[in-house]
């Protein structure tokens, strides 16, 4: 297994490789399009009424002009924008796909939409594709969670008004997101519930567990765009959130380690994996391949944590539901993961 060593400084990852590399109980609101009866799927008037508008939403890049309730959308985001305005009940009439989905929907977009005609993905390599974005004739472009919108900005906004994120892509917590978006799209009181309710589960969860996670720590690692172990240090990574906020806390071995690269995270020298030993441990692969160079590695074999069975192995779609959380994926990881750290810490 080829690590880097140290902890110096790593090579900047790329969105994509960082986006790939780190990587539901579904609220109960119905899923309308974006439109009226006559266009389906494909845009119109929204059915729930029009209140707060005329509206002026300020954001990071710029601010958000809305006349009137918007209905046409489309979603320029990584995920989450699309996320939020299915989860609120609003089908977009595109979306930038998802490319850690084959399908380009994460799974719990794809549970809301069964039955329902999916939205147009917008293909594109490194630019977004604006003349087909333009074609479409949005009246309102969600953009809280692009990471290239300070770039962009200016060009979507000649289109139609563009929904920027509040303080940072990065920054900006799931609650303020869909609270933003909910705003945006004339839909406060559901965004609200939204809220509520998710809050709700994951306090449940925390609840549920409380004999197993209280006093448990973790670590969270995986390997990076070159290949080096990376693992989460700060607390403030949302994967490290979602974690703590069912009982757990990040590992001090790893909390006071220099940061390298994007997102909070460190890279860990082969002749260090002992870093990585906590009651329970998290490790996110992209293949069987990366899971088995990992596994088959003897000092992580030596593990304390992996010789009794607290290690707790993930999948791309399933670190993705808490590292990049919205109102739909974090129901999806609390059922999908919540059980295999409540077995992992009944080990440790």
């Amino acid at each position: 297994m080829k690590y880097l060593t140290g902890h110096g400084p790593a090579t900047a990852l790329s969105r994509r490789s960082f986006l790939a590399s780190v990587s539901a109980g579904a609220v109960a609101l119905g899923l309308t399009a974006c439109g009226d009866d006559s266009t389906g799927s494909t845009g119109g008037a929204s059915t729930t009424a029009t209140t707060g508008f005329p509206l002026t939403i300020r954001g990071a890049e710029g601010d958000t002009v809305l006349k009137t309730q918007p209905r046409r959308i489309v979603t320029v985001g990584f995920e989450r924008d699309t996320d939020e305005a299915v989860s609120l009940g609003v089908l977009p009439v595109a979306i930038t796909p998802a490319t850690n989905f084959d399908s380009g929907l994460p799974p719990w977009v794809e549970a809301r939409l069964t039955g329902k005609k999916a939205p147009e993905q917008l293909s594109y390599e490194d630019n977004l594709p604006f003349e087909r974005i333009a074609a479409l004739r949005p009246d309102l472009i969600l953009a809280t969670d692009s990471y290239s919108l300070s770039d962009d900005f200016k060009n979507l906004t000649a289109i139609a008004p563009t929904l920027s994120y509040d303080k940072d892509v990065s920054e900006d917590t799931w609650q303020t997101r869909v609270t933003r978006i909910g705003q945006a799209l004339g839909r406060d009181a559901e965004a609200k519930r939204l809220v509520d309710t998710v809050t709700a589960q994951v306090a449940e969860a925390k609840t549920k567990n409380q004999a197993r996670f209280a006093g448990r720590t973790f670590t969270f690692s995986l390997l990076n765009a070159e290949g080096a172990l990376a693992t989460v240090v700060s607390p403030d990574d949302a994967s490290a959130q979602f974690l703590a906020g069912l009982g757990l806390t990040l590992s001090s071995k790893v909390t006071s380690l220099p940061p390298a690269g994007p997102a909070g995270r460190a890279v860990v020298s082969e002749e260090r994996t002992e870093l990585l030993d906590a009651d329970i441990v998290l490790f996110s692969f992209r293949d069987d391949d990366e899971k088995a160079q990992i596994q088959g590695n003897r000092l992580f074999q030596a593990l304390p944590a992996v010789t009794r069975g607290s290690y707790v192995p993930l999948d791309t779609p399933t670190a993705l539901s808490m590292a990049f959380p919205s109102t739909l994926s974090i129901p999806f990881a609390l059922t999908n993961i919540v059980p295999k750290l409540s077995a992992a810490a009944g080990r440790a």
